[in-house]
């Protein structure tokens, strides 16, 4: 955690196996809770990167209400990156016009606990003219603070697409 109690959390989704992209996509439509939607294919593995800036030790990580293993892939003085995965299998495809919620909750020592909540819509494995027709999603930025070492806010959420803030 930065002096004044202030750091950055960067999620970052991607397919595997290859790491190939993740899209998302403004919504047209005030039905739904948030603006943007993540679009993700049913029966496929992701690749969650999560980087704290400056360093942070994650100890508790849950995508979906599952506990999941992140794994400290990079740390410096700057910064700290952790990988983890999350599967879709058996996650059914989204019905027309709907949108699910993806839960993220971490603990992060000395600062509490974060969490987010990714507005997602699933498609068929097959269905991948869908599923890749948007804004290539580089990265989500989040701005936190911590409140007395026990519950972390997201002051700003940024999703960053192609190099473009929106």
């Amino acid at each position: 955690m930065g002096a004044d109690g202030h750091f950055r959390v960067t999620l970052s989704l991607k397919k595997e196996p290859g790491a190939g992209p993740v899209f998302c996509k403004m919504e047209t439509s005030a039905r739904f809770r948030q603006l943007k939607t993540v679009k993700l294919s049913c029966d496929t593995t992701y690749r969650l990167d999560i980087s704290f800036k400056p360093p942070q030790l994650l100890q508790f990580l849950s995508i979906g209400g599952k506990q999941v293993e992140a794994v400290e892939r990079a740390r410096n003085t700057a910064a700290c990156a952790y990988s983890a995965y999350h599967s879709t299998k058996d996650i059914p495809a989204s019905a027309r016009g709907h949108r699910e919620d993806l839960p993220i909750a971490m603990r992060v020592l000395g600062s509490g606990y974060l969490t987010t909540c990714l507005q997602i819509k699933y498609y068929r494995l097959d269905d991948q003219s869908h599923c890749e027709w948007g804004a290539r999603l580089h990265c989500i930025e989040l701005d936190c603070s911590s409140v007395e070492g026990r519950l972390v806010t997201v002051d700003r959420e940024t999703y960053r697409k192609l190099g473009i803030e929106s």
